[in-house]
């Protein structure tokens, strides 16, 4: 677990990058490092990549670096440090990450003694008394990663999000479309898992008909490769 911990930490650890702010429409904010102040984000800023980007209504940033960009369109939030490109194997790793990360602490007897969800005490990012409309706001941010050709760290930072804000969860759209790309990427044991989870949910029919018709799909891809 150690080894694995530190090939992770090393794999995401970036050069000092800044990006810069364009465009920039409406009420733009931004939160510095572990600062819990949110501040005016302003035409031309500067920010690292320890910062948080966060958009309200009909609002919008571009946020430019080095070798990627970013266009956050309203209601949305990111970490700048999630504008980056990652490889398949980077994805897999960082979703081995999660699933560790996910996995209950217990007291030593077998049973969890910790109902907190994990890194909520460390992402206290709120503009307004309910995380949970953050948490939507960071899947929006993770679409618009996607919608940059970013689609690895599209997931890695939805996965954060339903993991630190759970009630996002139930959102069924938001996380078949995640699925998706996974899916899409022919990490089809990764997407099967998603779809098995969503089917837990609550869906409409024309979520359901989609869902099972994924996870049908994958089974005779599986069977086919004799995985």
């Amino acid at each position: 677990m150690k080894v694995l911990l530190i090939i992770l930490f090393l794999i995401s650890a970036t050069f000092a990058q800044e990006y810069k702010a364009v465009n920039v429409k409406g009420d733009v904010k931004y939160q510095k490092g572990t600062s819990e102040e949110w501040n005016d984000l302003k035409e031309g800023t500067l920010i690292s990549t320890d910062a948080f980007v966060s958009t309200g209504e009909k609002s919008s940033v571009k946020l430019i670096g080095k070798d990627e960009s970013v266009m956050l369109n309203e209601m949305s939030a990111i970490s700048v440090g999630s504008i980056k490109q990652m490889s398949t194997d980077e994805l897999l790793l960082a979703l081995a990450m999660e699933d560790m990360i996910n996995v209950p602490k217990t007291n030593g007897k077998g049973s969890s003694n910790n109902t907190a969800t994990y890194g909520e005490k460390e992402d206290e990012r709120t503009i307004n008394p309910s995380k949970n409309d953050f948490g939507v706001k960071r899947l929006n941010g993770a679409t618009e990663l996607a919608n940059s050709g970013l689609k690895e760290s599209a997931v890695v930072f939805a996965k954060e999000t339903f993991r630190k804000y759970p009630d996002t969860k139930k959102l069924a759209e938001q996380r078949i479309f995640f699925a998706d790309i996974l899916f899409d990427k022919g990490l089809y044991e990764e997407a099967l898992r998603e779809y098995f989870e969503i089917e837990k949910l609550d869906l409409t029919k024309e979520e359901k008909t989609k869902v099972e018709s994924r996870v049908d799909a994958i089974n005779k891809i599986l069977l086919n490769t004799g995985k």
